[in-house]
């Protein structure tokens, strides 16, 4: 999963913080909590408190419509599904 590259005032707008959409785009990896929290060196205690806190900022109910509102939002996107297409960093 790749997360669409925006601005920090972007991400504020929304209310996520940059760890909020670090945890969403491994929650599209298909990481666990437990996972997220061993990748990220946290608790998954904390992990479950900033899923917790991004269904309350997004509306979402579960993962699934956590992962949903990050793709129509584009917050993330997979394999160019349903996001721009993203130019590779070497080429000007």
């Amino acid at each position: 999963m790749q997360m669409v590259e925006e601005g920090v005032n972007d991400i504020d707008m929304m209310g996520l913080s940059s760890r909020e959409m670090e945890i969403i785009n491994l929650v599209a990896d298909g990481l666990t909590n437990q996972e997220i929290a061993v990748r990220l060196t946290i608790s998954k205690r904390t992990v479950d408190n900033h899923v917790s806190n991004m269904f309350t900022k997004t509306g979402s109910k579960n993962r699934v419509a956590l992962l949903n509102w990050a793709m129509d939002h584009g917050k993330i996107c997979r394999d160019g599904f349903n996001c721009c297409t993203l130019p590779d960093s070497d080429q000007d």
